[in-house]
């Protein structure tokens, strides 16, 4: 009985020591977190997301501050597309001289013909504290994505037919 007693006190007494280190070591965790966040306060943080043009389409339907911008150069070659809501142009090297164009409170998604050109300006912008979606792939992705849609639902699978001509009010040409 003598042995179990002891063994209990023993036990408290490497629990309190444990708390009473932890406790200081707290203390001086929270003082580094502290000095770590003051530190970083002043560093602008945003991200980048890469979206496929299904989660795009499903973002429009249930994001009604979501803001996409074309930034390719204006072309009379460049097809909007009526089916993105909120659809605006705006090239890239207006947006890399003033950020502050883009608005603020909305879900900003770039894109481009490849995805690339986005993606380098997402970059740039999640840098300066933006989050940005950029569609994976760009317009090129979307108009084939698109145009299987269409193919599935019709079952036409002859690659002869060019679908994008067929249904272009479909595709917002």
């Amino acid at each position: 009985m003598n042995r179990l007693l002891n063994m209990k006190y023993l036990l408290l007494f490497i629990a309190m020591s444990v708390v009473s280190f932890s406790c200081e070591k707290k203390t001086e965790f929270k003082a580094q977190v502290k000095i770590e966040i003051n530190n970083s306060s002043n560093k602008k943080q945003g991200a980048l997301f890469e979206i496929s043009a299904n989660e795009l389409l499903t973002m429009l339907k249930y994001d009604k501050n979501a803001f996409v911008i074309d930034v390719r150069k204006a072309d009379k070659n460049i097809r909007s597309c009526k089916l993105i809501e909120g659809y605006k142009h705006l090239e890239d090297r207006l947006v890399y001289k003033n950020p502050d164009l883009l608005p603020k409170g909305k879900t900003i998604v770039l894109l481009s013909k490849t995805g690339e050109q986005s993606r380098k300006l997402g970059i740039f912008l999640k840098a300066k504290g933006f989050t940005i979606y950029n569609l994976k792939g760009g317009m090129d992705s979307y108009w084939k994505w698109r145009e299987q849609l269409i193919r599935d639902s019709l079952h036409l699978y002859d690659e002869q037919i060019n679908i994008i001509e067929l249904y272009a009010d479909d595709f917002g040409c």
